[in-house]
């Protein structure tokens, strides 16, 4: 059990029903990820469940070179509910179990794909050096494009603030 006290559609008060009701449409029951907390303010919730949904279902990024970052991320947090709930979507968006699998060791992987390579390796920088070499930004832009690296981005902080919400509310994949 987490540290936050269940929340589902029966309990919400009107403010958590009117945006759960806008971010996921017709979904009934008990809320799970970080949503359960996000929800203490719904404003918060409205704003980083549009951007889930964005990058999931209108980003111009393949879901493979996306996973790829979110894998790295949520990894590097040790944060297991949106690992569990990535990796399938690793797999199905075309990304190699070998990848996977690395990542999933804290390992940088060998790469058979220039682009994968290119957005991890623009993702290590900038994290681990808090920038990015003309070299390694030249790699992500020529298979990102400039909107892509500014996603890219979006995202390395978003899934940032899944797993910190994740890990510090213990909350537990509910299936």
């Amino acid at each position: 059990m987490g540290r936050l006290a269940e929340i589902s559609t029966e309990v919400m008060n009107e403010d958590q029903k009117k945006i759960f009701a806008v971010v996921r449409p017709d979904y009934t029951g008990v809320v799970g990820g970080p949503a359960s907390a996000w929800l203490r303010s719904p404003d918060l919730y409205e704003r980083l469940g549009w951007m889930i949904g964005y990058m999931r279902h209108e980003s111009g990024i393949p879901p493979r070179l996306l996973e790829v970052v979110i894998l790295m991320t949520v990894g590097e947090w040790g944060s297991e509910y949106p690992w569990a709930r990535h990796e399938p979507l690793a797999r199905k968006g075309g990304l190699g179990d070998e990848v996977i699998s690395a990542l999933a060791d804290g390992k940088r992987p060998d790469f058979t794909n220039a682009d994968e390579e290119a957005v991890y390796n623009f993702c290590t920088e900038l994290k681990e050096r808090h920038s990015v070499g003309d070299a390694t930004y030249a790699a992500a832009l020529e298979h990102l494009g400039e909107q892509g690296l500014v996603e890219i981005i979006a995202v390395l902080g978003l899934y940032t603030t899944v797993s910190m919400t994740v890990n510090a509310f213990e909350i537990p994949d509910i299936g």
